[in-house]
């Protein structure tokens, strides 16, 4: 991948750029502009580590602005939650819940 003045040079898989042709030309479309778009959307759609756990701190300072600070049991109930959603299988994964279910409570 190469990068000079505002153009961006990729490889991609030959079966991959017939596709994006083809997507663009039905599209009416300049194939930059589709791919420029499903790069944004991407993005959108895909925040970076860094920007999910900024957001989630803010959410935490909101909350605790508004409603105090967390016990030490809600803290207690966060941390097994991650625990549980970061095991192999957590949440929507097909594990085996903790306890029959999330350490939140939640029947799900």
């Amino acid at each position: 991948m190469t990068v000079e003045n505002g153009h961006l040079a990729l490889r991609v898989d030959a079966g991959l750029i017939a596709r994006l042709q083809d997507y663009a030309q039905a599209d009416r479309r300049p194939v930059d502009a589709v791919v420029a778009d499903a790069v944004e959307e991407y993005l959108g759609a895909h925040p970076n580590h860094e920007q999910l756990r900024a957001a989630g701190l803010a959410a935490m300072r909101e909350y605790e602005a508004e409603y105090g600070p967390f016990t030490e049991e809600e803290l207690a109930a966060a941390d097994a939650r991650i625990e549980w959603l970061m095991s192999p299988g957590g949440d929507d994964h097909g594990g085996v819940p903790l306890a029959g279910g999330p350490p939140d409570g939640r029947d799900v």
